[in-house]
């Protein structure tokens, strides 16, 4: 009686986990179901020939460092849509935007015929009248029609800032106890040294050599020394040296560097890729 008693109750158990089972399966055919409709419903595909057309840049915002003879950005711009003949769209300059319209010229934005993609060139080349140190935003925004929507970015920001040309230089030392230690020398291209020196006169720690000096324009190498191997750290003062050029840091150093420290510069109007360092 107790064996056929236990027997009847595990069938029972048995069928309520298969009912349980089987209403959880139908429960999560039935998501399935509606989530994937949900996604035919609002997914948007674009027809590249006659779908609508939306157009964006690449990008958003820019740094551009401006040389004496120039310089040219090319912006891009993509479209989800192409078409059997070349397109032209309207760009507009910002009014938020600082500067005067004499820094820059630019193209205008063309797409090729059967293509997605298209550019426009952005010149800078008003070198002689910018400002130094003084960074300026052109703000470029695409002019659309109503029929065009936006893909990618609407507008980009151009910040740019007349490139810095310095040729007068100084060097600072704070020293540690052993100034009569440091010496340094900066030689050209050629290897010619062009400016010197130390040894200095020991003097109490934490004393300040100020050196100043101009170079032409073309590549440089400063480097400076220590006789004993410790840089500008005696094991109770830790000194250093720093190299400028107006307000750009060219070289510096503290502490213990060793027995010498090397660092290639340009001064004026040079490019460093030119330099092979």
């Amino acid at each position: 009686m107790k064996t056929s008693l236990k027997m009847n109750a595990i069938k029972i158990l048995k069928n309520m986990i298969m009912k349980k089972i089987k209403l959880f399966a139908i429960s999560m055919i039935g998501m399935m179901i509606l989530v994937t409709s949900c996604g035919d419903n609002n997914e948007i595909i674009y027809d590249p020939l006659t779908g609508p057309t939306g157009l964006g840049f690449t990008i958003s915002s820019t740094s551009v460092i401006v040389p004496e003879e120039g310089v040219t950005v090319t912006l891009t711009v993509q479209s989800t849509t192409v078409s059997s003949s070349a397109r032209e769209f309207n760009v507009a300059v910002d009014a938020s935007s600082t500067g005067t319209s004499a820094d820059y010229t630019f193209s205008s934005l063309s797409i090729p015929a059967n293509s997605h993609e298209g550019s426009m060139d952005v010149t800078f080349d008003n070198f002689d009248n910018l400002e130094d140190l003084i960074t300026f935003k052109l703000i470029l925004n695409l002019d659309l029609d109503a029929s065009t929507g936006v893909t990618g970015f609407k507008s980009v920001t151009f910040n740019y800032v007349k490139k810095l040309i310095c040729n007068d230089f100084k060097l600072t030392l704070i020293e540690d106890f052993y100034s009569d230690e440091r010496t340094w020398e900066i030689v050209d291209a050629t290897g010619t040294v062009v400016q010197s020196g130390g040894p200095y006169p020991q003097t109490t720690g934490g004393s300040t050599i100020v050196t100043e000096f101009s170079l032409p324009d073309g590549c440089y190498t400063f480097t400076i020394y220590d006789q004993f191997g410790d840089g500008q750290y005696d094991g109770n003062i830790s000194g250093g040296y720093f190299l400028d050029c107006s307000v750009l840091s060219i070289a510096s150093g503290a502490g213990n560097w060793g027995a010498d420290d090397v660092h290639n510069f340009i001064s004026g109007n040079v490019d460093i890729a030119d330099c092979g360092f």
